[in-house]
């Protein structure tokens, strides 16, 4: 049994933000009905997705999901919604500000009909920012919040990291953390309540270490001298002498000894901390003696002289690591459409509830008929006249 257990969620988001919070939630053992467009009111093309390259988003976010498709622009379709808001314990929309209200599907509007609603709302730059009407994505955000300016070397561009979508994974940590938390309050009061994540304000907490060093210092973190983007010897990437790089980390005296132990240079040892010029000459010196030995070489010498060192890999080695299949963190679900198909495991271990996949992802719309039923006593005539009206798929 999930502890989300006897929880219902719908659904509202339509990308990542909102997406993978629901997913979460679903893992728990929560009943997650995800709201679709019908694909005749203006959906995006979602049929591609079990045979072009976006597929995987749709599977790989919807699994232990329910999947209704529900035209929220009539009338009829936000009536359907109303029904299933009555019987919800939260809700999680990312409409830009503003559009939940002119759709009549706002907290303040649903609170009424429920008032033991959780409302959380996904946005880029929060309800009330100057910024409230911008799109945002992940690039955008890092940007704005002083991530992006912080990457890359001195003299070059800043570099973008395209996965993982650092903000969106923040945004979805705040949310799942915000319901969380929402639900045991609901416990003492009775009462839901309204969840505001602004994506960007996530970003600024994500990044409380060069934010806070601003704060207490006044010390800007500038760009790297070196084009790894680190300016130290002892935090930083190697190439080894078959052209594979390992990353080292030996921020603990005891590591950074050990490594230069390893390699031979105890004179290294009492410039650890040293500054900018030291660690240039060290990177360098270290570069000459890690391209002596093959990357796997190097990587069961670390493990023997205690370095805190791991191997630079590309996403199949990752995932074909011995840490990666021995925590199982693949599995495979049986999908009506594609066949078998591989997601990942939830990183939740509880060891009395665990996270796990229970139920495959839906095809789109797959419960739209069985829930209508149910929830609206809809009739059969009812549900053909609703689809020639295009309120549902």
């Amino acid at each position: 049994m999930g502890p989300l257990e006897g929880i219902k969620v719908l659904d509202l988001s339509r990308h990542s933000p909102g997406r993978y919070t629901s997913m979460v939630l679903a893992d728990f053992g929560a009943e997650v009905i995800t709201v679709e467009t019908p694909r005749t009111a203006g959906a995006p093309a979602l049929s591609f997705m079990f045979t072009d390259d976006t597929w995987f988003r749709y599977v790989g976010m919807n699994c232990n999901k329910k999947s209704i498709a529900v035209n929220l622009k009539h009338e009829r379709g936000r009536d359907i919604l109303y029904h299933l808001v009555d019987n919800a314990d939260v809700l999680i929309e990312a409409f830009r500000p503003g559009a939940a209200k002119r759709l009549g599907m706002d907290y303040e509007t649903l609170s009424k009909r429920n008032s033991r609603l959780i409302y959380c709302s996904v946005t880029g730059y929060g309800q009330d920012s100057p910024y409230a009407n911008r799109g945002a994505h992940d690039i955008n955000i890092v940007a704005l919040t002083g991530i992006l300016g912080a990457t890359g070397s001195k003299d070059g561009p800043p570099i973008h990291v395209i996965s993982p979508q650092i903000s969106d994974l923040s945004a979805n940590c705040q949310a799942i953390s915000s319901i969380l938390a929402a639900l045991y309050a609901r416990e003492k009061t009775g009462r839901g309540q309204f969840i505001e994540v602004a994506i960007a304000d996530g970003m600024f907490f994500f990044n409380w270490v060069m934010n806070i060093r601003y704060l207490s210092t006044g010390d800007i973190a500038g760009r790297s001298t070196l084009p790894t983007g680190s300016d130290q010897a002892w935090l930083n990437t190697y190439k080894a002498g078959d052209g594979k790089y390992v990353a080292l980390s030996c921020l603990e005296p005891p590591l950074w000894t050990n490594l230069c132990k390893l390699v031979g240079r105890e004179d290294f040892v009492a410039h650890h901390f040293a500054p900018l010029e030291k660690q240039q000459e060290m990177y360098e010196e270290l570069c000459e003696i890690f391209a002596t030995k093959d990357r796997d070489e190097w990587l069961r010498l670390f493990d023997e002289a205690d370095v805190a060192a791991a191997p630079v890999y590309t996403v199949d080695e990752a995932l074909s690591d011995p840490h990666a299949e021995h925590r199982g963190i693949v599995v495979e679900v049986e999908h009506p459409k594609i066949g078998r198909v591989k997601l990942l495991k939830s990183p939740f271990r509880l060891s009395d509830t665990p996270a796990r996949p229970r139920a495959r992802p839906p095809l789109y719309g797959e419960h739209t008929l069985g829930i209508l039923k149910d929830v609206t006593g809809a009739s059969e005539q009812d549900i053909e006249t609703l689809r020639k009206e295009g309120v549902i798929e």
